[in-house]
Parts: structure tokens; C-alpha cells; sequence
């Protein structure tokens, strides 16, 4: 029980890479916890239900909290040029996705840098940007202007999702059972 909020927070982060098969696995790692954090609140639905409803919301919000926060205090910032912008066609509107060159080392390094990591309509070609990149390639790499750190609504609802969690937890353990004899 005590360790359910580190592992929903280390599911939520694995939740953020790239593959779908290490997706799949934290999602069925995540479901495992919460069920079995909710089954031992004891009995009834009222505890255990809330546990894992907070506990899933939880597990959605601090995965990005978790990666704008590593970013910004271990994320290594180069100066680069956008190479290239390509625009494709998506469900609602369309996006885009920029190469990034840096050329720091003495050899040039390109990076893809997607609509939703900071290459947005104002980016344009030949245009010098700062790239923000993890030095142990764990997350990928972002435009400086999308990294800003944790924000305070952000900190602010996980932490009230893991005190409304843990209250719950509390609550369903240490309320009285039904006696049969």
C-alpha cells in the first residue's frame, strides 16, 4: 500500500516514451496496482473505486509533470537550425514536423522535432533555435521555447490527486468492518 503512489508515478513516466509494446506494459502494470490497492481498502465499492479512479487520473497526470520537470533541470540545451519543415495532413487540421541540425560536435546531428514538442507555425526554415535534448536519450528531444518547466497548476493538481489518493487509501483501511458473529 505504501508504495502504490511510486508506482503509479513510474508508470505514468514509462506511459511517456516512444514504443508501444513499453506503453502497453506500464498500462497493464498501472491497472495491476490499482486494482489490487483497491481490493485491499477492504470491502465495498466506496474506498477501492475511489482509489483507483484518483490512482488512473493520477497515472495521466504525472507522467508529462515528470518529463517537463526532468527536462529542465537535466535537459541539455544546444543551439541549432531548423533544416526542414514538412506539413502533413492529421484528423483535425494538420502537422508539423521539423529537422533540427546541430553542429556542435564538428559533425552535424539531425533530430525530428514534432508539432507537439514545440514546431509550430511561427518555426521556419534556416531559423536559429535552441534545442533541449536528454542526455540519456530517454525522452526526445523538444524546442527550447516548449520547455518551461513544471508548471505550478500542473504540480498542483498531482499533488492534490495523490493526497485525495492516499486519503482514500487511509480512509478504506482503517474504517470499520462488518462483524459476523
Amino acid at each position: 500500500m505504501m508504495l502504490t503512489p511510486l508506482a503509479v508515478a513510474g508508470c505514468g513516466w514509462l506511459n511517456q516514451s516512444r514504443g508501444v509494446l513499453l506503453l502497453l506494459v506500464s498500462a497493464f502494470l498501472l491497472l495491476l496496482v490499482l486494482v489490487v490497492a483497491g481490493a485491499m481498502c477492504g470491502p465495498g465499492a466506496g474506498p477501492g473505486t475511489c482509489v483507483a479512479i484518483l490512482g488512473f487520473a493520477l497515472g495521466l497526470f504525472v507522467g508529462p509533470a515528470l518529463d517537463d520537470y526532468v527536462l529542465d533541470q537535466r535537459g541539455t540545451r544546444y543551439e541549432a537550425v531548423i533544416a526542414d519543415v514538412e506539413t502533413y495532413h492529421r484528423k483535425h487540421g494538420e502537422g508539423r514536423t521539423c529537422s533540427v541540425a546541430r553542429s556542435d560536435s564538428g559533425r552535424t546531428l539531425t533530430y525530428e522535432v514534432g508539432d507537439s514538442s514545440g514546431c509550430d507555425n511561427t518555426v521556419k526554415p534556416a531559423q536559429h533555435v535552441t534545442l533541449v535534448v536528454d542526455p540519456e536519450d530517454w525522452l526526445p528531444p523538444r524546442l527550447g521555447t516548449d520547455v518551461n518547466g513544471l508548471s505550478s497548476g500542473h504540480a498542483w493538481t498531482c499533488g492534490g490527486l495523490l493526497a485525495a489518493m492516499e486519503a482514500c487509501i487511509l480512509y478504506g483501511r482503517l474504517r470499520r468492518r462488518p462483524r459476523f458473529f
